[in-house]
């Protein structure tokens, strides 16, 4: 007699119990980093650093910690296509962004989350970016849709979640508002 197919019984309740361990550890992080912030408000100064090196043509090498990743640009933009473009990473940063700062939250608040996906894209005219006109040479718009699955029926933890996905993800406050930037351009012989 075969077996069927598909995922038994048994393995369902090993995933649910992993699934609420890694939520339990998750809530032990989130409330003792919390908690180290209010005994110490220092603690809360993060800096965030990456480095990119362009090795052909327009490919990037990009590192930040110990991840090494690529940029590169599609190939009608007369890149290769080895990588995202900078401004896909912009709007993959965004959704990921998004689906971090819900799920924080929603462990916090204590909603269990079957999934968070977040679909995202931005307008930009290549005119400003290929200094043909004085437009600008970033996004002219940004239009996202977050589809947050849960079981959860209170309306006011929803709500919460809700305005905690758009007053705190870090990366949706660097589109919308203007970011302070201080940096230089050096030349060096080679």
């Amino acid at each position: 007699m075969q077996r069927p197919t598909g995922i038994t019984t048994k393995q369902k309740i090993q995933m649910s119990t992993v699934k609420l361990q890694q939520n339990q550890q998750l809530e032990r992080v989130l409330l003792n980093l919390i908690s180290g912030i209010q005994n110490d408000p220092s603690q809360a100064n993060a800096v965030f650093r990456a480095k990119s090196k362009l090795e052909d043509g327009f490919l990037a090498e990009i590192d930040v910690r110990d991840f090494r990743f690529l940029s590169d640009e599609p190939s009608d933009l007369g890149g290769t296509d080895r990588g995202p473009n900078p401004v896909e990473y912009v709007l993959g940063a965004f959704a990921a962004c998004q689906e971090i700062v819900i799920k924080a939250y929603a462990t916090v608040l204590g909603i269990e989350l079957t999934s968070v996906r977040v679909d995202v894209e931005g307008d930009l005219d290549l005119h400003g970016f290929l200094n043909l006109t004085d437009e600008r040479a970033g996004f002219t718009g940004v239009r996202y849709k977050t589809v947050i699955e849960t079981n959860e029926t209170d309306t006011e933890k929803l709500q919460q979640l809700e305005e905690f996905s758009v007053r705190r993800c870090p990366v949706l406050d660097i589109i919308q508002n203007p970011v302070p930037l201080q940096g230089s351009v050096t030349f060096k012989q080679s």
